[in-house]
């Protein structure tokens, strides 16, 4: 990370208040990327810790570590939207402290349409106390784009491209011919269906009782099945998977795999890609997965803003 001068006076950023993480990445800062968990519970003055319109609240991992007593974007569909401010502060939280941040953001949604509604919740002049010190935080947003669209800006693009990336909660199809996009279907299939999946098929290694579904996500984003010091749900898993790609992705995949044979390159993104043996899968099919492709929507977000200013 650049050492930023104390007088600078704007920032640029790229913020993706995803279903089950949030990425923030401001110029000149390392990027953020936490647990979208939110808790009101009464904490120490931690990363992430947010006072804001009288009251409190924890962003990220410390809010799961609280305890259960938290939610998360994907408890929601409108969670993007509506907790987006308190995920934006819950984010800075995690930054070296200022008193000052004037920020210029793009940001994007499943539905760019409802970018006007996110705009609503997001600008304006913000007075919290991050971490336990005094902030004021301007927000602009200067632009809502599609999920995923950011991956695009700053690269090289072949003249056919189908891109999948695979969501907290939702599949994302689009499809691309000299850098215009043709396309862009939803499918309502996530990583969160397949923890879904999980926690009943937890069952039968856990004495007969449903999977905790926040123990099983901390477990896959940490890149292991160890559900709890005793046991691990690696068999379970490895059946589940199977089904949950070859069902509940089914579409979306057979689209990208046609896409391929009518000469498309197919990319892929988003955190599904990080799912255990989960690449392997989509490379066998002559997908390419993106280096860093959880953080490629949010790197272009970044590279847009400043592209605007």
């Amino acid at each position: 990370m650049n050492k930023v001068h104390g007088n600078v006076k704007y920032f640029y950023a790229g913020f993706d208040n995803g279903y089950g993480s949030v990425k923030l990445l401001i110029d000149g800062h390392d990027l953020i990327r936490i647990p979208s968990y939110i808790t009101s519970d009464d904490m120490e003055d931690v990363a992430g810790r947010v006072v804001i319109d009288g009251k409190s609240y924890t962003v990220g991992e410390s809010a799961y570590r609280a305890g259960s007593n938290f939610t998360a974007n994907s408890d929601h569909n409108d969670n993007k939207i509506n907790n987006a401010k308190i995920t934006l502060l819950g984010a800075l939280a995690h930054l070296p402290h200022r008193k000052n941040w004037e920020i210029k953001l793009v940001s994007s949604l499943h539905d760019a349409s409802m970018g006007d509604k996110l705009k609503a919740v997001l600008e304006g002049e913000h007075s919290p106390i991050l971490a336990g010190k005094e902030s004021l935080v301007k927000v602009e947003v200067l632009k809502v784009i599609p999920e995923g669209m950011g991956m695009l800006v700053g690269r090289k693009l072949p003249e056919k491209l189908t891109v999948l990336d695979f969501g907290n909660g939702t599949t994302l199809y689009s499809r691309y011919f000299k850098g215009k996009r043709e396309n862009h279907t939803p499918y309502p299939n996530g990583v969160q269906s397949l923890i879904e999946m999980l926690t009943v098929a937890m069952k039968q290694i856990n004495g007969g009782k449903l999977g905790v579904a926040s123990k099983i996500r901390h477990a896959l984003e940490l890149g292991n099945t160890k559900y709890s010091s005793q046991i691990d749900f690696k068999s379970v898993y490895l059946e589940t998977v199977k089904a949950w790609f070859s069902q509940g992705l089914r579409l979306p995949v057979e689209a990208a795999t046609e896409a391929k044979h009518e000469g498309d390159e197919v990319w892929v993104i988003g955190g599904g890609c990080l799912l255990p043996g989960f690449a392997k899968m989509l490379e066998k099919k002559g997908f390419l997965v993106l280096e860093n492709p959880v953080d490629a929507n949010v790197t272009g977000l970044l590279t847009l803003a400043k592209k605007m200013a």
